[in-house]
């Protein structure tokens, strides 16, 4: 045996050792174990630059359409997701505690600024205000071709039926102008809505109508809001939000919040390493044995059934066989 045919046998038993190994539970908690212990005391924030990491990040948002290229795998959780939540029986009460429920009541209450502002801005939207306006003003009209009370004294009753379809051309005639007049006048009685709107709900007047509401829906079941829902609506409503949410990652205030965050993060775990942020997370070697390195021989093992695991073996180690140095050392070792 030559140089060259010593390589290529030691090379395939490299692959299939290594093969072997991948797909032993064992050898990945051995690993584990063993990464863990080498970084030792090296602080998270030695392992992970937080300009570079953000600028990766950043690059990413910015160029990359990720949300659309997931929607059929968007779809197909989104779905899956509903489908087993149809069929579960927990109440909104077990999902939202009561105790949890009361916490985030006095946060909102603390935000009495922005509520006001939430009002102010509801309350002076067009839409607000034409939708008002065309309430009354289809009321106004009613009242004069149906409901008025002068129509039922003797004889104005005829004279009534007679002239409605004067009023409703008159109507129809000063439609605009009458349209202009009520939503003119309606942002007046709307700011003094708003006015009302902030002296009555009051800390003590929100926190009574939220727990109202919550004790309301405390007993019902997600499930049966689930079961009503149209069906397709998920595969209908997928595409518009990937786009939404890709064209928003890409807004330059969305990257700069994403950086801030990375940057955040990092500084936080500034003074820590490793193994105690492993510990703080209430991770143990007996939890990673039990969960995390069954779950990387299993997937080894998916990838060796499908023929893949040898090849990515293969690239990994195969260029060390035919490389010089490699078969210097196997040709001096043959006497060649």
């Amino acid at each position: 045996m030559n140089a060259a045919d010593l390589a290529g046998a030691l090379r395939q038993a490299h692959v299939n050792h290594a093969r072997q190994r991948l797909q032993e539970k064992s050898y990945w908690q051995s690993q584990l174990d063993a990464g863990v212990k080498r970084l030792g005391k090296t602080p998270v924030a030695a392992l992970v630059d937080a300009d570079a990491l953000a600028a990766v990040v950043d690059d990413w948002l910015a160029r990359v359409d990720t949300v659309q290229g997931l929607e059929p795998v968007v779809i197909q959780v989104s779905e899956a997701v509903l489908e087993r939540a149809s069929q579960q029986p927990t109440t909104v009460g077990e999902l939202l505690e009561e105790e949890h429920f009361e916490a985030i009541l006095a946060q909102a209450l603390r935000l009495r600024e922005l509520r006001e502002r939430a009002i102010h801005a509801c309350l002076n939207h067009p839409l607000v205000s034409d939708m008002v306006s065309e309430m009354l003003y289809t009321g106004i009209k009613n009242f004069l071709l149906e409901e008025n009370a002068l129509a039922k004294l003797p004889g104005v009753s005829s004279m009534m039926k007679l002239g409605r379809k004067s009023v409703g051309r008159a109507m129809g005639g000063l439609e605009e102008t009458i349209r202009d007049y009520l939503r003119h006048n309606t942002r007046a009685t709307l700011k003094t809505g708003e006015q009302w709107l902030n002296r009555q709900l009051t800390d003590e007047r929100i926190a009574e109508l939220a727990r109202d509401g919550y004790r309301r829906i405390a007993p019902m079941r997600p499930a049966d809001l689930i079961q009503r829902l149209p069906e397709g609506v998920v595969a209908d409503s997928v595409p518009h939000a990937a786009v939404i949410a890709d064209q928003g990652a890409r807004l330059e205030y969305s990257r700069a919040l994403v950086s801030a965050g990375l940057h955040a993060a990092v500084t936080a775990l500034l003074d820590k390493d490793l193994p105690a942020l492993l510990k703080a997370m209430g991770t143990t070697p007996k939890q990673r044995a039990k969960a995390l390195a069954p779950a990387l021989a299993a997937g080894a093992a998916v990838l060796d059934e499908r023929d893949l695991l040898a090849g990515a073996i293969d690239d990994a180690v195969g260029d060390f066989y035919t490389s010089d140095a490699c078969l210097d050392v196997l040709k001096t070792a043959l006497g060649e």
